[in-house]
């Protein structure tokens, strides 16, 4: 049991503080590419496309608040984005500190803890996962270094074997295939979330896992669907990894109590 908590803790400190350090790499990287665009000489299609997507952005949190008051100034914005921009909310939310980001250590523990009673790669799956969530309702991506992390865990974790890591993939392969499609008959589904999800279905098919996974990914679409108002997004725009984590952590956790 000791052995288990410490594994738990040690993997959810570590998921917190990568994905923390991501993070601060991502906010600067977007105000690198702002600064370039706001500088004079820049390309004017490149700043159009800019500013086309900068509301998306600053509805996200993911524009630092002196570009949205140089926009202002230079009048490419309206008065509804500088509000948001220089609201307190808006300012905590952006590019937080440790600190800042504490509230997201109980998740990571109880998401470590829940794998860490199936396995140590299961604890790492789980914690790599909601790393996951946590960039794709900041900055809707799921990110490469993440994903790769969550399917190696995964193939270690439920499917250790050279076909169990063929299917994880064709798993992959269908849903993103499936997400092609959603997004050719007008619907929206990233590459990101549908390989996530691919991932965690190909590599617990041909476990117990899957009994518990799949309902468990049904439940918390309700979920987040009825709390879709609470959260601040559309239903349609609704960012997909969270349900995918929140699915998988469940299951573990109901499987370690069965």
């Amino acid at each position: 049991m000791l052995g288990t908590l410490t594994l738990a803790a040690g993997s959810a400190v570590a998921g917190w503080l990568l994905q923390h350090a991501y993070q601060s790499l991502r906010y600067s990287f977007y105000e690198r590419e702002d600064a370039a665009m706001l500088a004079d000489g820049a390309d004017d299609a490149a700043r159009r496309d800019w500013l086309a997507a900068i509301g998306a952005q600053v509805a996200i949190q993911a524009v630092a608040p002196s570009t949205i008051a140089a926009l202002a100034a230079s009048g490419d914005i309206d008065a509804d984005l500088l509000a948001a921009g220089e609201s307190g909310a808006y300012a905590r939310r952006y590019n937080p500190t440790l600190a800042g980001d504490a509230y997201w250590v109980p998740a990571y523990l109880a998401a470590a803890l829940s794998g860490a009673a199936y396995s140590p790669a299961a604890a790492v799956a789980a914690v790599s996962s909601l790393a996951i969530a946590a960039s794709d309702i900041r900055f809707r991506i799921v990110p490469i270094p993440h994903l790769a992390v969550l399917a190696a865990s995964s193939v270690a974790a439920f499917c250790p074997s050279l076909a169990g890591a063929a299917l994880t993939a064709a798993g992959m392969a269908v849903t993103w295939a499936l997400g092609a499609a959603v997004r050719r008959a007008g619907g929206e589904w990233g590459d990101g979330d549908s390989l996530m999800l691919g991932c965690v279905l190909g590599s617990t098919a041909a476990t117990p896992l899957i009994v518990g996974l799949v309902p468990a990914l049904g439940a918390a679409a309700l979920l987040f669907i009825a709390c879709s108002r609470r959260i601040g997004v559309k239903t349609d725009a609704m960012p997909l990894a969270p349900i995918i984590s929140l699915a998988l952590i469940a299951a573990l956790a109901a499987g370690a109590l069965s």
